[in-house]
């Protein structure tokens, strides 16, 4: 006879089971629960459908459980460096671990299917599509047999080689993925770079890992050379004419492509400052063929040695650079302040511009610094002393003081105050590190930095002002309040007191933090871990605000030339302003394919700067250094050597004096039994062991604490 199904009973009856898994129950214990009167014979029927529909199992007679059924899920596998992972569902925001030993054959990216095997723990069961089948790696011959080991950090890989060439060990190889079948991954070798640790084969192999393009084919090149007819004189005649006002680039030293200009005209009772952004979009003409490259790189990619442009070198290197003594095409921000420095009046629209002069960064510094319209040889990008005429001087002087006011301004709202201190390496003709040089963020460098968000918030305004329409925002996100707990905990072991439980403050707080840190060996390990703690920044259609730098509104304009994103805004921009209807329905999709390319490009650039830490280091074997400690884990300690910047690690069991285990809880590094301490910030003096140019990893010996 069939059950009659009381859905009100069964799904309440289900839910006890639901919120106590592991627990056993009988008909009565489930009456006496009930907020309602109840049938002994209806409770006896609905327990029967549920077993019936295997939500639930029967252990012994009346007695029953929540039968588990593993449930296929799909996601997409994000490997870390230890070989675990975790599954990124888009519909769900927690993310789902998965140890190793249940990884199965999956390589990063790969779209996967998994059970849940506990309430955190997932098991991958099928491998549905590859992301991902070129590897990079290092040839090497075992037994008779050809194998690649994978140079990459997440996928630690030996492919066998199933049609073995006549090639040495210790080739850079690009391999293709074949199967999975046996003990070990098969692959063909497609293509070889060359022998490992040449920086020119290595930076390839990079190139190579993160698939990124190394040049511009020989069409790419030939539409941007013909596009030098777009600048003629009907199309300067629609343009506001800015070429007599004193204008200037401030830009790095080995510079090339000069996207950004300020001017300046002092007026009496007020002060016109241009914002002024090479016009890439002008020449771009929206789905050419140069056009559809460009989106698909995305982004310029700055490795140590070398970029590799978005656009090719006649555009980003001359037709839209900037440079000095050259009419130029831009796209132009003019604000207009008064005595007081404050903007009464701003205009956005299509210009043409000739800059007066080019300067660096240091070269600007002096200026600000000196007051002087002598530049020494000592200093000047020619070195070669010249003279600068007295407006142009008047010009760096008033701008730098406006942009102090602007700073401060910007401080006071909550704007976060990073200052990480970066290393540069100086390179030789063979492209070899030789030296290290810290870059330092100097007044120079804001005023431009202050001008540039100055355009960036005003062009976000204007998209905000737009009902109905979608536009692209640069956001950031709160930080994740898990991570600033983990943050608190950590630089509680320091000895910082501050807290992050609070949003209202936490801006506030932050910057507490970081000032309180300033000019301490600790520095840059607390920069970095308040870094760790923030979201990504992202692109989206969807404006949430920038949380860093604690602006309501806030996109990209000023960086065409190397950064795509700022080509839709110029797009977009000129539509606004000159009331052309066209819609973009793609636009959140392209938001985030170009925040992955972004992300994609820094992890290059990182790629990038190991390396050529590795390869500097390894001509210092048995060499002394003074570092910080800057990472602790169970297997040993991370040393960041504080004059070049450089990170290497120290084996717990060469940490001399003791047996040292490492304490999750006060998330330090103690001897047993001497009971001595390693934290976070303390400094140490270490010997530079040996370097893994596959592993790029550099290896430390611990002498002392500090």
């Amino acid at each position: 006879m069939k059950k009659k199904d009381n859905n009100l009973l069964t799904n309440h009856l289900l839910s006890f089971f639901e919120k106590s898994p592991k627990r056993k129950y009988n008909y009565r214990q489930l009456l006496n629960q009930l907020p309602y009167q109840v049938k002994k014979n209806d409770i006896k029927e609905a327990l029967f459908l549920l077993e019936q529909r295997k939500r639930i199992k029967q252990i012994n007679p009346g007695s029953y459980i929540l039968n588990k059924v593993n449930k296929t899920l799909e996601g997409v596998l994000d490997k870390t460096n230890s070989g675990s992972g975790y599954i990124v569902r888009k519909e769900v925001e927690k993310d789902v671990f998965v140890s190793e030993k249940n990884i199965l054959n999956a390589f990063d990216g790969d779209l996967v299917q998994f059970v849940m095997v506990s309430n955190r723990e997932a098991k991958i069961i099928k491998i549905k599509e590859r992301k991902k089948i070129n590897f990079v790696g290092v040839t090497k011959s075992i037994s008779n047999r050809l194998f690649v080991s994978t140079t990459g950090k997440k996928d630690k890989i030996d492919f066998l080689i199933t049609e073995p060439k006549k090639i040495k060990d210790n080739q850079l190889v690009v391999v293709g993925f074949l199967n999975w079948d046996k003990e070990h991954p098969e692959a063909k070798i497609i293509k070889t770079i060359g022998e490992q640790g040449v920086v020119d084969n290595e930076i390839h192999a990079i190139l190579q890992e993160y698939n990124l393009p190394y040049d511009f084919s020989d069409e790419l090149i030939k539409e941007a050379e013909n596009l030098k007819k777009l600048q003629n004189i009907k199309e300067t005649n629609k343009r506001k004419d800015l070429r007599n006002i004193t204008t200037i680039t401030i830009d790095p030293e080995d510079a090339k492509d000069f996207d950004d200009a300020i001017s300046i005209e002092i007026k009496k009772h007020k002060t016109e400052i241009g914002i002024h952004i090479a016009d890439v979009s002008h020449f771009l003409k929206k789905d050419s063929i140069l056009d559809k490259e460009a989106y698909t790189r995305g982004t310029s990619v700055y490795l140590v040695d070398r970029v590799v442009p978005m656009l090719p070198e006649s555009l980003s290197n001359n037709l839209c650079s900037l440079r000095p003594n050259e009419d130029k095409y831009t796209f132009s921000a003019l604000f207009t302040f008064n005595e007081k420095h404050q903007i009464i009046d701003q205009w956005f629209g299509k210009t043409i511009i000739n800059s007066n002069q080019r300067f660096s960064y240091n070269e600007a510094q002096y200026i600000i610094e000196t007051k002087k319209e002598t530049i020494p040889k000592e200093v000047s990008l020619s070195k070669e002393s010249y003279q600068i005429k007295k407006e142009i001087k008047e010009g760096i002087i008033l701008l730098n003081k406006i942009a102090i006011e602007l700073r401060s301004k910007r401080i006071n709202k909550g704007s976060i105050l990073f200052n990480k201190k970066e290393v540069k390496f100086i390179l030789n003709k063979e492209k070899e590190p030789i030296s290290t040089v810290i870059k330092e963020t100097k007044a120079s460098n804001k005023l431009v930095e202050e001008f540039m968000l100055l355009a960036n918030k005003k062009v976000a305004e204007i998209f905000l002002k737009q009902k109905n329409k979608q536009n692209i925002y640069r956001v950031h996100d709160q930080p994740d309040e898990e991570k600033l707990i983990a943050l608190e905990r950590i630089i509680k072991n320091l000895g910082y007191k501050n807290r992050f439980g609070s949003y209202k403050n936490l801006h506030h707080n932050i910057n507490d933090l970081l000032k309180k840190v300033d000019q301490t060996p600790e520095k840059n390990l607390i920069d970095t871990l308040v870094i760790r703690s923030m979201s990504k920044a992202k692109y989206s259609s969807k404006n949430i605000g920038h949380f860093g730098l604690s602006f309501e509104k806030y996109t990209h304009f000023t960086s065409p030339i190397r950064r795509y994103p700022d080509v839709i805004v110029h797009r977009n921009l000129e539509n606004i302003l000159y009331n052309i209807q066209k819609t973009n329905n793609n636009l959140e999709d392209q938001c985030l394919y170009l925040s992955g390319r972004e992300e994609l490009s820094t992890k290059a650039e990182r790629s990038s700067i190991k390396f050529m830490q590795v390869k500097y280091m390894s001509s210092k074997i048995n060499k002394k250094y003074i570092g910080v400690v800057s990472g602790i884990m169970e297997r040993g300690v991370f040393i960041e050597i504080k004059e070049n910047k450089c990170e290497g690690f120290v084996r717990a069991k060469d940490i001399p004096g003791d047996y040292f285990v490492f304490n999750e809880k006060e998330f330090l590094m103690l001897g047993r039994n001497t009971k001595e301490e390693y934290r976070l910030g303390d400094e140490v003096l270490v010997k530079v062991k040996g370097v893994n140019e596959n592993k790029k990893q550099i290896d430390f010996l611990l002498l002392e604490k500090l």
